[in-house]
């Protein structure tokens, strides 16, 4: 067998070594990052009746009628604060929000999620950065 050949067999192994780390590092390197439209976070106080709400869902949806598009942002009410999920914040531009509130002042009581009122609904124009912005679902949302 001629060097060259001898060379290819034995150097196979670590000439392959390379390339596969460069292809490697190519596809861990595109991990991890966001893709679609820049989320934000969204943070603020939600109050029922004039009392912070104890416990509910807000979930901010891009207002499709006023063109605005891409994920939905949401988070968990607790004691009267909410904040997007890290990774689950809203995009910039006109939504629709949705809140809901959930009767309950023991863990036992709120893992069963019963409705203080139907989804409250209201409109929204988020900016494209973080923002602070508070809620006060009105008595009448309970009728």
């Amino acid at each position: 067998m001629p060097a060259f050949a001898r060379g290819m067999i034995h150097g196979g192994r670590w000439a392959a070594g390379p390339i596969v780390m460069v292809m490697t590092l190519a596809l861990v390197g595109g991990c991890g990052r966001p893709s679609g439209p820049p989320r934000y976070p969204v943070t603020g106080r939600v109050t029922y009746a004039g009392s912070p709400l104890a416990l509910g869902r807000i979930s901010f949806e891009p207002d499709t009628s006023r063109t605005n598009k891409g994920p939905a942002g949401y988070g968990d009410i607790v004691d009267g604060r909410y904040a997007t999920y890290r990774a689950m914040g809203a995009v910039g531009g006109p939504h629709r929000v949705v809140i809901e509130g959930y009767a309950g002042d023991t863990p036992e009581q709120r893992v069963k999620r019963r409705p203080l009122f139907p989804p409250f609904i209201t409109t929204i124009d988020l900016p494209a950065g973080a923002a602070a912005i508070d809620f006060d679902v009105p008595t009448a949302a309970a009728r």
